[in-house]
């Protein structure tokens, strides 16, 4: 392992190389009742390998060559003191990210010193973990056929019951549309299609493959995260194929595919009484950008919170919406109004919401809407700074996208954004997409 460095000024995560591609991020701290550790495999998104890639968290759950069931599995986390055991897919902007991790009690809830039994706690729990990702319990060289088929049925089951969440499942279905066909705009598990075809022997050779080209992130924080730093100086971290000389890169891959010409429009229609409405505006501002603070403003102002203009335009005077919110995705420079309206308000609602980022670019700001703002996303920040989950995964995204490496220093920029900046975002604010998931039982054409 090369010596530890301080990382980026700004960062509050220490690092330290410990092999080609492989970067282990710590952070020391006392405040947390758990030692969190947790490895993320980042690979680029493509098309033919996302549905197989999201499988193999799931796989990893069922078995290990040491932990060969679910409950060896279970009976060694019990014996870890309660330690908590999670892994899934995910994306990160255009990345999908594999992360394998465990959560064990701090030294200090157990009346423990680092110098004799947290040590050896320690050392089990990153080798299980890097178990997780490199030792699954295989039968001749594949994932074990039964466990292979049920993992796939309870994937399916869980990706067709992301349609019970709407406005999710429309923003999913918008992020598609306007990718128009790149494969970066799939979400994390590719398509139900895929993974029909996927099959256990080529899910483990994908998998295997995978990690000996794709740069590894691994975080350890809270109480003595530098016993994890130790025992890896000294750890040698084993994977099922060399790693490769050739890297996968990832940095190409961050710049957004280009926004459609015009206003793209998409429709599909579900069961339900709510039809849910996702409008894209795109601002041409993403993470690293230094008015990204002014893009998080202009989102909590128009539906980011109770006192915004969403909220109380749409849904309290006109009366025209079961909720009205946004969400802004920073990879794609989008600021995003979702919707659940009556199928036949379709149009009302889009003139409503046009109408006030227009508002907006003719500065009809209050000074209450920006007080209110500023103290909401600043609450939020705090919120995020007290969470290792969150402070892991806003360290990740900056590894990916660039941007602003801690929720403090943000809130702190986010305290000197002015009215004057929140016009001049919203001045920039166009209307790129409208994504409608229609009720059947309203819909009329």
């Amino acid at each position: 392992m090369q010596s530890t460095t301080t990382g980026k000024p700004d960062d509050i995560f220490k690092t330290a190389e410990l092999g080609h591609g492989i970067t282990l991020h710590y952070l020391p701290e006392t405040k947390w009742k758990a030692l969190s550790i947790d490895v993320f495999c980042k690979i680029p998104a493509m098309a033919d390998k996302l549905a197989a890639l999201s499988l193999v968290p799931r796989l990893a759950a069922r078995g290990t060559e040491a932990l060969p069931t679910v409950q060896d599995i279970s009976r060694f986390l019990e014996d870890m003191y309660g330690a908590v055991m999670s892994a899934d897919a995910r994306k990160v902007g255009p990345i999908q990210v594999i992360r394998f991790g465990i959560d064990i009690p701090s030294p200090s809830h157990l009346g423990q010193d680092t110098s004799g039994s947290y040590s050896s706690l320690v050392s089990r729990a990153f080798s299980f973990v890097w178990d997780l990702a490199t030792r699954p319990k295989l039968r001749d060289g594949a994932y074990p056929q039964e466990v292979f088929e049920v993992e796939r049925d309870e994937h399916r089951r869980a990706i067709i019951g992301l349609i019970n969440n709407r406005p999710y499942y429309a923003t999913i279905r918008l992020l598609h549309e306007i990718s128009q066909g790149d494969p970066r705009g799939l979400p994390a598990w590719g398509t139900l299609a895929d993974l029909e075809t996927v099959n256990s022997r080529d899910t483990w050779n994908t998998w295997k493959q995978v990690l000996s080209q794709c740069p590894i992130s691994i975080y350890v924080i809270g109480d003595c995260a530098e016993e994890v730093v130790r025992f890896l100086s000294n750890y040698e971290l084993w994977f099922p194929y060399d790693r490769s000389e050739q890297l996968m890169d990832i940095s190409k891959e961050v710049d957004p595919p280009p926004v459609p010409e015009g206003v793209l429009r998409a429709v599909d229609f579900l069961p339900g009484e709510q039809t849910v409405q996702c409008m894209a505006f795109g601002t041409g501002i993403r993470e690293g950008t230094p008015e990204l603070p002014a893009m998080l403003f202009c989102d909590g102002i128009l539906g980011g919170f109770p006192h915004s203009k969403l909220f109380t335009v749409v849904r309290e005077q006109h009366g025209l919406a079961y909720f009205s919110d946004t969400s802004s995705n920073t990879w794609r420079g989008l600021i995003i109004a979702t919707s659940g309206i009556s199928d036949a308000d379709r149009e009302e609602v889009e003139r409503l919401v046009v109408g006030q980022v227009e508002a907006m670019k003719k500065g009809d700001i209050s000074d209450k809407e920006m007080e209110s703002t500023r103290m909401g996303l600043v609450r939020r920040l705090m919120t995020e700074g007290d969470s290792q989950t969150a402070l892991v995964m806003r360290s990740l995204s900056r590894e990916i996208l660039g941007g602003i490496a801690t929720p403090q220093a943000l809130a702190d920029a986010i305290l000197t954004v002015t009215k004057e900046d929140v016009v001049k975002v919203a001045s920039q604010m166009e209307l790129k997409a409208v994504y409608t998931l229609r009720a059947k039982e309203d819909a009329i054409g």
